[in-house]
């Protein structure tokens, strides 16, 4: 049996740990969205955090399915974070349209803000925190 690297960035069938904490990440912020949202407008059950949030859940896989296709590092926030960030945003509001959830354009304008901020700002901060790493380890040889 031969040892040969793959470009691919699944490795012997399994995900890189590091792309199942992005994952997880994006998760989180698209479910602390559906959690603030909830807040605000209703106090209901916790159940109404997965009503609101699974279009979203549903975008945001689907984004991340074109990341994997395209080899695209999910950890970096061009241009994997704008296609992550849009795709949860586009494909959740077509489905909350598709299923009669609400589409005020408030909640347009602050969904498309708190998403780019999140899902786009973690990958920026990855960013620059390793550059900043990097510059300093050069600086120090």
């Amino acid at each position: 049996m031969s040892s040969t690297k793959s470009s691919s960035p699944l490795v012997a069938g399994l995900v890189p740990r590091w792309a199942v904490a992005a994952f997880a990440v994006d998760v989180f912020f698209v479910l602390l969205f559906a959690f603030a949202g909830r807040q605000s407008h209703d106090s209901g059950p916790a159940l109404v955090v997965l009503r609101i949030a699974w279009p979203f859940l549903v975008g945001l896989t689907v984004a991340w399915a074109v990341l994997a296709w395209r080899r695209w590092s999910a950890a970096r926030a061009w241009p994997a974070g704008v296609v992550v960030w849009l795709g949860t945003y586009v494909i959740g509001m077509l489905l909350r349209g598709l299923t009669g959830g609400g589409l005020a354009p408030a909640f347009l304008v602050v969904s498309i803000l708190f998403l780019g901020l999140t899902l786009v700002g973690w990958r920026g901060y990855v960013s620059a925190k390793l550059h900043y790493r990097a510059r300093r380890r050069a600086g120090a040889n």
